[in-house]
């Protein structure tokens, strides 16, 4: 997942080196995230599994390092939408999300596919502040909606999003929506769904929180399966393309507000 970055984080970037800025403890958050993450992914996790995510590294001190800098990256987009007033830092959030990494158990850390898969951690880490029709760069600013912009342009305005249904092509999917590519070979198929639980119906993989849409084999069609491939809550699987991040996608993206990045997500492919 790619991260969007405002050009007010220019400014965040260059009072950094105190490790605190407004009131986001910027370095400390990153230090700790990356620790968390990293000693709970190279203790339970396999190479295989972790490939899928740069970040992950090639060991644990190298992804301590890059999980560390897309934490601060992220968190310096956050304190710009806080000095605006269009968001509020959740520290109450960010403790619990930390508590629950590390008391997860490695059973449950291989059986989902992004840190969102961890209840505590399903979060932006930030309040929105940000009403229906007003400005915003970011999904995790909008109350009870999305970010909508037009193409390539930084800031929008507050809305419903694309429906159920409808493309994502261009437009960007509203509140608990994924953008799914459909065959994957043209992104002019692409088209908002609402991920289905297991034994929900499904046309292909995209529509399902499982990743796994297969034959149920009683005859009633396509339905969306428990997931049969070894997996790792920072192996890769983001979520992007319409909606506020849960943190765990953001994660693996680059990483925060992504994760921050799953309830009104916007999700990538895969």
């Amino acid at each position: 997942m790619k991260t969007t970055f405002l050009t007010g984080s220019v400014l965040a970037a260059a009072v950094l080196g105190c490790g605190e800025v407004s009131g986001i403890p910027i370095e400390k958050t990153a230090t700790d995230f990356s620790k968390a993450i990293c000693s709970a992914a190279y203790k339970c996790c396999t190479p295989e599994t972790l490939m899928g995510n740069d970040a992950a590294g090639m060991s644990e001190a190298e992804c301590e390092t890059k999980t560390a800098q897309n934490f601060r990256n992220q968190l310096q987009t956050m304190q710009d939408s806080q000095n605006k007033g269009r968001s509020t830092f959740d520290q109450k959030q960010v403790d619990a999300c930390l508590e629950a990494i590390r008391a997860a158990s490695c059973e449950t850390l291989t059986s989902i596919r992004s840190l969102s898969g961890i209840p505590a951690c399903d979060s932006t880490f930030a309040k929105p502040e940000v009403f229906v029709g007003g400005t915003c760069g970011q999904d995790f600013e909008c109350m009870n909606s999305v970010c909508v912009k037009e193409p390539m342009a930084w800031e929008g305005t507050c809305g419903e999003g694309a429906l159920a249904g409808a493309s994502c092509t261009t437009a960007h999917c509203g509140q608990n929506l994924s953008c799914d590519p459909r065959d994957g070979n043209s992104d002019t198929d692409s088209v908002c769904v609402v991920e289905q639980d297991i034994g929900g119906p499904c046309l292909d993989n995209f529509e399902c929180k499982s990743r796994n849409c297969a034959s149920s084999g009683s005859g009633s069609g396509m339905t969306c399966q428990a997931q049969t491939a070894p997996q790792c809550f920072y192996g890769g699987g983001c979520a992007a393309g319409g909606g506020r991040p849960s943190v765990p996608a953001l994660l693996v993206m680059a990483a925060f507000v992504l994760v921050a990045l799953a309830r009104t997500r916007s999700r990538s492919r895969g």
